[in-house]
């Protein structure tokens, strides 16, 4: 069983060489251009699905199978970065918005070879956990090639494309969850934990697109920003984002959080508002939010996990 779980990371190594041998330098681009930010933010859910699972089954948690579970999640999202670059290239080229692709550095052939290596590579990872986390994981996987990729690109439709974002992060916690619940995880996935997920996520997640509001205005993209124009934009996701953050104690049941939450999301609605916009302010205050919430749901699961 170890040897045949190691077969994943040799396939992953042996890729990562021949990709840099085919062209010298791609592995330091990918990384620069991967997106941690939003990586962590789907491996977050994922964390909090084995969370639920280990709490709710009383069950300890399998490190390896964690680990592969979590590289799983990451190469199926790098796959969709890839995705999404390649059907971005003329926005991101308008936007001015650095990719792989309209890097000096990468052919665009090099860099679709490499998001079939990171499809291959997350399917495999998730294959060694049983065929019930590889359906989810290629759930995944076809629910972001339909929102970057034609015939679908459901990404041009507003709110279509900000719920599938959230949805994309549920689909990562039932991944951590189905580690513990191989048999429902959908129909038994707490209420209550999709709810933490998906509200604030959908409310909050419009900030992605105003750094590609030139790019999505041209290629008739509908965002937020691109339907209500610029400055009204910015000033709605700015109260969005502050709901976002109210509304996480009403739904954890803990008017106490209140006190975390209200300068939390005054501090982001200030930086959504704030020129020229720098989106990274925003990650940090949502990562200090997960860390708060780790810290009160580990004190008190019960918080989360249903009675």
């Amino acid at each position: 069983m170890i040897l045949y779980s190691i077969i994943p990371i040799i396939v992953t190594i042996i890729s990562a060489v021949v990709m840099e041998k085919k062209e010298p330098g791609i592995v330091k681009n990918w990384t620069s251009g991967s997106r941690p930010f939003i990586a962590l933010h789907y491996l977050f859910p994922t964390y909090f699905g084995i969370f639920l699972g280990t709490h709710m089954f009383q069950s300890p948690i399998n490190y390896l199978d964690a680990f592969f579970l979590i590289c799983a999640i990451f190469f199926s999202f790098q796959t969709s970065v890839v995705t999404n670059d390649i059907n971005d290239i003329k926005a991101d080229r308008i936007s001015e918005k650095t990719s792989l692709l309209n890097s000096k550095s990468s052919a665009i052939k090099h860099i679709q070879e490499l998001g079939v290596c990171f499809f291959l590579i997350s399917l495999l990872f998730a294959f060694v956990l049983g065929y019930r986390i590889l359906l989810i994981v290629l759930l995944g996987h076809i629910l972001h090639f339909t929102y970057s990729s034609p015939p679908f690109r459901l990404k041009r439709f507003f709110p279509v494309s900000i719920f599938m974002l959230a949805l994309g992060a549920l689909l990562a916690a039932i991944a951590g969850y189905a580690l513990f619940e191989p048999s429902k995880p959908f129909l038994s996935f707490p209420v209550k934990a999709s709810l933490l997920i998906t509200i604030p996520l959908f409310l909050g997640l419009n900030f992605r697109d105003l750094a590609d509001y030139s790019g999505d205005k041209k290629t008739k993209v509908a965002t937020l920003f691109t339907l209500c124009g610029l400055n009204t934009g910015r000033y709605i996701n700015a109260f969005a984002i502050l709901l976002s953050y109210i509304l996480i104690p009403l739904i954890v049941q803990m008017p106490l959080f209140f006190i975390a939450a209200i300068p939390l999301g005054l501090t982001s609605f200030y930086f959504c508002l704030k020129q020229p916009f720098q989106e990274n302010y925003i990650f940090y205050i949502y990562f200090v939010l997960i860390g708060l919430l780790a810290i009160i749901f580990n004190i008190n699961p019960g918080l989360i996990i249903p009675k």
